[in-house]
């Protein structure tokens, strides 16, 4: 599940962040950026309900 919550903070950042933009708010620009890179991190955390995962990043 962490994985799908990781792509949707993704998607929400990238809007976000263009949001920013167009309308130039630097701020919202910057929180987006910042919430999309938390997403890609999320996503890239093993999933806890495959195990095979965690084995596959210890080789």
């Amino acid at each position: 599940m962490s994985k799908t919550k990781g792509l949707q903070q993704r998607i929400v950042g990238k809007i976000r962040q263009a949001v920013g933009e167009i309308v130039g708010d630097q701020d919202l620009h910057d929180d987006g950026k910042a919430q999309a890179e938390r997403g890609r991190d999320e996503q890239d955390q093993p999933s806890e309900l495959n195990p095979l995962t965690k084995l596959k990043q210890l080789t």
